[in-house]
C-alpha cells in the first residue's frame, strides 16, 4: 500500500512539472538562439519590428537575390524559408492594389492606410515608396513583405511595411537605374 502511495506522489509530481514546463515554454517571448537582423539585405530595419514576424529557432540566415527590376531578401530560420522582403519597380500606371494582387500574403481588399500608400494583412503587406527627386516618372517603386509566421498581427505588419518603405526611400535603391542593364 505504501508503494502505491509513493508511486501516485511521483506521478503527480511528474505531471505538475510537465505542465509547468509546457506553460513556461508556451509563454516564452524568447526567439531562440539567433539575433534578429537589423537589416534586410542592406536596408536598415529595426529588429523590434522584424522580431514579431519571425518564428523562434536556433539560427537565422539571409539570402539576397535580384533581377533587373527587383531585389528580394529572404530570411530563413533553421534553414526553413520564413520571410521575404521585395523592392520592385512597376510601371507608373500600376496602383497599390495591382501590386497587392500580384504579391503573396496580401490581397488588394485588405486594410489600407488613409493615405493609400500601404495595404497590409497578418501575412503580408505592400507599400509605395516615395523616392525623393525621382527622375524616372515612367516607373514607381514599391516594397512588399510577407511572413509564414502565423502569430504576426496586422498592426505589426503595418509598422514593418511603413518602416521598410521609409528606409528604402532614404537608400541608394531610389537613386539606382533599374532594368536598363545596370545593377
Amino acid at each position: 500500500m505504501k508503494n502505491t502511495a509513493v508511486r501516485k506522489q511521483v506521478v503527480a509530481s511528474v505531471i505538475v512539472m510537465s505542465a509547468f514546463s509546457l506553460y513556461a515554454t508556451g509563454c516564452s517571448d524568447d526567439k531562440g538562439n539567433y539575433t534578429t537582423p537589423s537589416s534586410l539585405c542592406g536596408i536598415h530595419i529595426s529588429p523590434e519590428l522584424l522580431k514579431p514576424v519571425l518564428p523562434p529557432g536556433e539560427s537565422v540566415s539571409t539570402i539576397p537575390t535580384s533581377t533587373a527590376w527587383n531585389k528580394r531578401c529572404r530570411l530563413q530560420v533553421d534553414t526553413k524559408p520564413v520571410f521575404a522582403a521585395t523592392i520592385e519597380w512597376w510601371e507608373a500606371v500600376d496602383t497599390l492594389e495591382s501590386v497587392a494582387a500580384d504579391a503573396i500574403g496580401v490581397d488588394p481588399h485588405d486594410k489600407k492606410t488613409p493615405d493609400r500608400h500601404y495595404i497590409y494583412a497578418k501575412t503580408g503587406a505592400v507599400g509605395l515608396v516615395e523616392c525623393p527627386n525621382q527622375r524616372d516618372l515612367k516607373r514607381k517603386l514599391f516594397v512588399s513583405v510577407r511572413t509564414k509566421h502565423t502569430s504576426a498581427t496586422e498592426m505589426q505588419m503595418k509598422k514593418l511595411i511603413t518602416s521598410y518603405s521609409t528606409s528604402v526611400a532614404s537608400s541608394k535603391e531610389c537613386k539606382r537605374q533599374w532594368g536598363y542593364g545596370s545593377k
